[in-house]
């Protein structure tokens, strides 16, 4: 770890976090010690067994402390005389601000948990109500700073209506006993000021940040008494993504420019009310900033803690979570005690409960060694780290370190990781597992050889091998008949249409749909209220394969039925009819009822929600005609979530089976961590036999109390009732039908929209810009194989 920096205590408070959020997404790097230390470089490519040294790298074992109540929210964490200090508001059970049950106060206890006790420090009495605690600290002089706020109102004189928005500033002693408590704020009306955090002064003083009409800097005495009073630029606290104090007169303020693609670090003297040279740092979104001493940061991600210091290109990691086994979503707060310890308070991963715990380092020499699997993704969510740190936990062999893509992502290019995974692949320096949200590139992995049959590794499971997926699925992500993918949840996009306009065709073609038209009130919209840009999406979206042969390259965008798409697109408004100022929500919402648009598109990834779409928006029975296409097949399927599959190149390929073979299983598929449908066949039919359920929610006692679902027509509520069983087998049938994927190219999309435009606008024809369109995308497309 990096020591000298952090042999200071630091106390991170979540409050004092200002609008930042903390990524969910980590990754790694070719070099080590960088972002790195969790699977990347040579080390961690596939193609030979490898002992994982990158696995016992930032390494912490931990101690969870059984301090924390249910309804507690730890506000600031401070270690004095041996003792930690957890800094918590309870708002009693009831999620209310005005519970007589909310509690103030902090846990004391010694770095083990042993010695606790809770110490109450009770509010004033105000003159108003939503009492609330914005920020408050534990100083080193024995006195706790919190600044409350509640609003007050008095509605005895019809003629005098008051009301105000008030703020104080509080400070106990150690043993709980009020000291002062005083009025920093009173907003009249029209006025908006606020008191969002207090900070550290020094020498047992306390500093009061001011935003909203006043933007400034109050210091207090221990007394209460204000020192003085500094103005600060509005625009930088606006912008503003972290204030921490120095304790040495200054600040240091991190924020943004003005764009919000950028951000600075620099120090703020509070006496002479000026702002130091400010530095940019080589990091935005795909780290939180938990706090630092001066210009060193101290960062947080879903992968672990971080050190950045000025000069640093890139940030170090400190603690890598999956190494350490720590089931954390996400590390709120950070306290640290020496170089060996740290306190933090964290989200459990599966049931995102509010933990806190000790942690100490642990040197590599005592951790066993294991072999060791790279699992790399452009994005690798909670489930997969949960997964990932069970298998590490239950396995004494081998162990998965993690390669997040996404940490190379940028507000420029936030498809930058995606592109060096591609690379990775490419040249050989895969991960031996791998997963994606999306599936673009997935054919250009197949054509290159990079990834094992999965197909085959499915057939000789001696569990798995025995049960019924749904073909059409893997059907559709099937490349010469094998499968390469392992998909654990689907989803459908398809379009409805009412079985009483359309009846149910054999064929969907924007010919058959100009037919359905004529039948129609005149001046009915084929796609309710379509726009030009979302009819090229969905162009592409459900028919993008009608147009590019995927086997070949191919692409056919000088196609007459492609040039009949444009000329319809043209007559498609070019902003969403929302944003006129006529436009009425119950009109909009009965056009489908009252045949004044045909189709709707229907998003399905749990068949008991599409009663909003069909019985309420649509009324009556439907056909799932899908996107008009030549071939009539306008329906396609995606995945949820991820897909997973394994290098061909790895040496390790049955172990990499053993953890990916689980999104299969029984236990799996019908767990309830699967929203949308799952791929095994008794779990979707189970799935799908709720839909013909009222809904329902299960109280204290486990008892089912059913409801009814609503849907709003002309102002009144009428009741959806649940689909019969014949609706589902209807919905059933159709989803088997389904055995193409969606097509999702951005870069064909664009070409396609900026070229379009010329024909749109009438400077070229639909003839001329489909031949420029064919060009620009067959040479994108030749470029990209």
């Amino acid at each position: 770890m990096k020591k000298g920096i952090w042999k200071k205590v630091i106390a991170l408070s979540l409050a004092a976090v200002m609008g930042l959020g903390l990524a969910a997404c980590s990754g790694g790097d070719d070099n080590q010690g960088g972002q790195d230390g969790i699977g990347g470089g040579d080390e961690g490519t596939s193609g030979g067994v490898k002992t994982s040294q990158q696995g016992k790298e930032n390494v912490y074992s931990y101690q969870e402390l059984n301090l924390l109540g249910r309804n507690d929210n730890v506000s600031n964490l401070s270690y004095q005389d041996g003792k930690l200090y957890f800094l918590v508001y309870n708002y009693g059970g009831s999620g209310e601000e005005t519970s007589e049950n909310n509690k103030f106060g902090y846990y004391k206890a010694n770095i083990d948990g042993s010695d606790s006790s809770f110490v109450e420090l009770a509010l004033p009495e105000r003159e108003g109500s939503n009492s609330w605690i914005n920020s408050a600290f534990v100083s080193n002089a024995g006195y706790v700073y919190a600044v409350d706020s509640c609003t007050y109102e008095d509605t005895s004189d019809p003629n005098n209506y008051v009301y105000e928005d008030r703020f104080y500033l509080d400070c106990w002693n150690m043993e709980g006993s009020l000291q002062w408590s005083k009025q920093i704020i009173a907003n009249k009306p029209g006025e908006w000021s606020y008191c969002g955090q207090v900070l550290d002064g020094g020498e047992g003083r306390v500093l009061a940040v001011l935003s909203g009409n006043k933007n400034e800097t109050v210091l207090y005495s221990p007394q209460g008494e204000e020192i003085s009073r500094k103005e600060m630029s509005g625009d930088i606290i606006e912008r503003s993504a972290l204030i921490y104090a120095n304790g040495d007169g200054t600040l240091t303020m991190i924020y943004n420019d003005e764009a919000y693609t950028k951000r600075y670090m620099a120090s703020y003297d509070i006496e002479a009310g000026t702002l130091g040279e400010q530095t940019e740092l080589p990091f935005h979104d795909n780290f939180g900033i938990r706090g630092g001493i001066g210009q060193d940061l101290l960062l947080a991600n879903n992968m672990g803690l971080y050190t950045w210091s000025p000069g640093d290109a890139e940030p170090k990691m400190l603690m890598n979570s999956i190494n350490s086994d720590l089931l954390a979503d996400d590390i709120n707060m950070v306290l640290w005690i020496d170089d060996q310890h740290f306190a933090a308070v964290y989200h459990d991963i599966r049931t995102y409960a509010q933990k806190c715990a000790c942690f100490t380092y642990v040197d590599p020499a005592d951790i066993p060694d294991k072999k060791e699997l790279v699992l790399g993704g452009s994005y690798v969510g909670s489930e997969i780290r949960a997964k990932v740190i069970q298998f590490n936990q239950s396995n004494s062999q081998f162990r998965i370190t993690l390669k997040d893509y996404s940490i190379y992502n940028s507000p420029e290019d936030w498809t930058a990781g995606q592109t060096r995974l591609n690379n990775d692949i490419i040249s050989g320096k895969m991960p031996d597992i791998m997963m994606f949200t999306d599936l673009n590139s997935y054919r250009n992995y197949v054509s290159k050889g990079a990834l094992a049959d999965i197909g085959k590794l499915l057939a000789a499971d001696p569990e798995l091998g025995g049960l019924e997926y749904l073909q059409n699925v893997w059907d559709a992500y099937s490349v010469n008949g094998q499968l390469y993918a392992v998909i654990p949840s689907f989803n459908v996009q398809t379009m409805v249409a009412k079985k009483s306009l359309v009846g149910e065709p054999q064929s969907w073609t924007m010919a058959d749909v100009e037919a359905v038209l004529a039948t129609m009130p005149q001046g009915a919209a084929a796609f309710g209220d379509m726009t030009r840009d979302g009819f090229i999406y969905n162009i592409l979206s459900y028919g993008g394969k009608d147009f590019i042969d995927l086997e070949t390259g191919e692409c056919h965008f000088d196609s007459q039925e492609f040039i009949d798409m444009l000329e319809y697109a043209k007559t498609l408004p070019k902003e969403s009819y929302k944003e006129d100022e006529d436009y009425d929500y119950f009109s909009h919402e009965n056009q489908y009822r009252e045949n004044r648009s045909l189709m709707r598109e229907l998003y399905i990834s749990n068949i008991e929600d599409c009663k909003y779409q069909i019985k309420g928006y649509m009324g009556e029975e439907v056909s799932y005609v899908g996107f008009p296409t030549s071939d009539s097949k306008g329906s396609c399927l995606g995945i949820s979530g991820s897909a997973l599959m394994i290098s061909a190149n790895s040496q390790q390929q049955d172990e990499a089976w053993q953890f990916v073979r689980q999104f299969l299983t029984e236990e799996y598929q019908t767990s309830s961590e699967l929203y949308s449908m799952p791929v095994l066949k008794s779990a979707f039919l189970a799935k799908a036999a709720k839909a013909t359920e009222r809904s329902y929610w299960t109280d204290e006692n486990g008892n089912k109390e059913y409801y009814d679902d609503y849907w709003t027509i002309n102002g009144e509520q009428v009741v959806l009732k649940p689909f019969t069983q014949e609706e589902v087998e209807e919905i059933c049938q159709f989803i088997y039908g389904v055995n193409r994927t969606a097509y999702y190219n951005e870069e064909i999309r664009n070409i396609i929209i900026e070229d379009a435009e010329a024909f749109f606008s009438g400077q070229r024809s639909a003839q001329e810009v489909a031949g420029i369109i064919q060009s620009r995308a067959q040479v994108y497309i030749n470029e990209n194989r």
